[in-house]
Order: structure tokens, then C-alpha cells, then sequence
């Protein structure tokens, strides 16, 4: 009777390494194709000569120049710039100890590495609005740098289109708190005839320098910024896309114990809404976006949410930090 003998199979060690090797070269071939695609997109968009004046070129990046060439969205260089740039203030705030976003209508002129206080002398610094009273009376800082302005309240009051976030940490500096990074983000419409017509975006993130052994003043360590088209094709008049626009930049949800306070006016109360630790909302341009057109909002006006349901349509950039992240 025939009898048939099955040996087990398997793969050599030779072809083993041959598999192996075919793997390094097939995926060493998609990485580069991959790269060579990413570094290509930038070609997709055109660039904008924005006039941004020597004023801002001096304040935003310490140059003399009076204008700044930016790709218009949508823009996938300046999209890895903003991931990037993302990773880095996850982890400036992660590390932090108190975060304070500060609306301003005008340039951010102070950025300070250090800010002096004193627990014994100075009240606590558990707001916003509280860290904006401390820095103008003991830091000299302007009252109109920083606006007293709180969440939009639908009172017919514009809302700021710029904003600096001061991210603040443990510090080495008896009598003072450490800032360890200052975030500006500007927003700027350009509508004059003889200006490229669309809304100029930036992020920037301000700190010390690797050089730095003493308190100084923040440096430019870097950001993104893109150039958004108007959302009209081809407009005849600026009305035509007065609607577009990047507001609110950051919401602010206070604890909802704050209610006892009875602050006017009364819509201020709708944003106290934090069990226990209060956060914000921060939202910033995307320059996959391809403009900052008007999105459905369909929230009554005492719904929270319609402040800044907009934002949702605008941008895949979106945070949500706690103001007091060591507490």
C-alpha cells in the first residue's frame, strides 16, 4: 500500500531576507513618492504680495521689509507649518500653569519673558479679565493694548480680530510669573483698490531664544500664515463678501458657580457653564480652507453655541484648554 509523506513547509532563511528586502525597497519607494507629492503642493497655490507695512513686518517677525509674500489657501505648505506649530502649543500647554487669552484689536507690543507678582500683595489671577487689570496696573501695559471684552453677547459690540494667548509656567524668578510662550494670532482684511483684496492670516509663537540666559523679551520662534481669497469669485465691491470673516478667535467657559455673581449684561451668563475647572474654546486658521465665507448658523441667540457654531464650517483647527492646566 502506498503510503505518502507530508514534511512540513515552510520559508528559508534565505527567502526570508529576500522578502525582506523586497519590503524595504517597496515601502523606501512609497515614502519618497510620498514626499515628493507633499513638497509639490505648494505649487497648487499662487502667491500674494500682501502689503503689510513695516510697522507689522518690524512687530510680527523683526523685519525691515514692507511687505510679505504668502501663498494663497488653499495652501498645504503652510498646512504642515500649522500642524507643527499645533503639536507645539499642545505641549506649551500641557506644561503650563495658567493659559490667558487676552482680544486685541491693534499689534501685540508687549511680550514680556517675565511678569512681576506677588502673592502676598496681588489678588489671584483667576481670569482673564483679572490677568488684563494686573498687567496695566504693574507692568505699565497700555489699557487699550488688550481689550476688557468678553465672550460675543450679540450687544452690538465688535468683536476683536486679533488675539494673544500668554501661556505661562513654573518660574525660577522669586516675585514673578515666567511666561513661557506668547501666541498672536492677526487677522487683517485688505479692501483698498490698489490692495490684494482677501484677509490675511497669521499664528505666530513668541519665546526665549536658545541664547537666552537672563529674562528678556520674547523672540519670534516661528508660526504660518496664508492669504484667504474672498468667498465671491471675482467681487465688483467689497460688500459682496463682507460676510466673510474669523470670529470669535477663542471662547471662554468660566465655572458655573460665576453665576451667583449676576454679572451684567445678563448674555454673560450663558458661557459659565464649567463644572469645575474653566476652558477655553481656540480656533485658528486653516490654510486648507479656501475662504473665510459665511456659514449657516442656525442657534436661537440664547443657545451658547450661536457665538461660535460658524467656526465649526471654517476650520479643522480647533483646541479646547483648560485655563488653569496645573490646578
Amino acid at each position: 500500500m502506498n503510503r505518502r509523506v507530508h514534511q512540513p513547509g515552510g520559508f528559508t532563511s534565505v527567502e526570508l531576507l529576500l522578502v525582506l528586502a523586497l519590503s524595504a525597497v517597496v515601502i523606501g519607494g512609497a515614502v519618497v513618492s510620498y514626499g515628493t507629492i507633499v513638497r509639490s503642493q505648494p505649487s497648487v497655490s499662487s502667491i500674494v504680495t500682501v502689503p503689510l507695512g513695516t510697522a507689522r513686518m518690524q512687530n510680527f517677525y523683526g523685519l525691515s521689509s514692507a511687505t510679505l509674500n504668502t501663498a494663497m489657501a488653499p495652501q498645504y505648505g503652510a498646512l504642515s507649518q500649522a500642524e507643527e506649530l499645533r503639536e507645539q502649543f499642545v505641549t506649551d500647554t500641557l506644561s503650563a500653569t495658567t493659559v490667558f487669552c487676552l482680544p486685541r484689536d491693534g499689534m501685540n507690543t508687549w511680550r514680556p519673558s517675565i511678569i512681576a507678582y506677588n502673592p502676598a500683595l496681588h489678588e489671584e489671577l483667576d481670569t482673564p479679565q483679572k490677568f488684563r487689570v494686573h498687567i496695566i496696573t504693574n507692568a505699565s501695559v497700555p489699557d487699550t493694548l488688550y481689550r476688557d471684552y468678553r465672550n460675543p453677547l450679540n450687544d452690538g459690540t465688535a468683536v476683536p480680530q486679533n488675539a494673544s494667548i500668554f501661556v505661562l509656567g513654573y518660574s525660577k524668578y522669586a516675585g514673578y510669573l515666567k511666561v513661557n510662550a506668547i501666541y498672536d494670532i492677526d487677522i487683517i482684511r485688505f479692501t483698498g483698490t490698489t490692495e490684494p483684496n482677501g484677509t490675511f492670516a497669521s499664528v505666530k509663537r513668541y519665546a526665549d531664544s536658545a541664547t537666552s540666559t537672563t529674562p528678556s523679551t520674547l523672540s519670534y520662534m516661528g508660526g504660518y500664515e496664508v492669504f484667504f481669497s474672498p468667498s465671491v469669485p471675482n467681487p465688483t465691491n467689497t460688500t459682496q463678501w463682507a460676510s466673510d470673516g474669523f470670529t470669535p478667535l477663542f471662547i471662554t467657559f468660566e465655572r458655573a458657580t460665576r453665576l451667583a455673581l449676576r454679572e451684567t449684561p445678563a448674555t454673560i451668563e450663558r458661557f459659565k457653564r464649567a463644572s469645575e475647572r474653566p476652558f477655553y474654546f481656540i480656533w485658528w486658521p486653516d490654510p486648507a480652507a479656501r475662504h473665510l465665507g459665511p456659514v449657516a448658523n442656525t442657534f436661537a441667540t440664547s443657545d451658547p453655541r450661536q457665538a461660535y457654531n460658524q467656526m465649526a464650517g471654517r476650520t479643522a483647527f480647533m483646541f479646547t484648554v483648560p485655563m488653569f492646566p496645573a490646578l
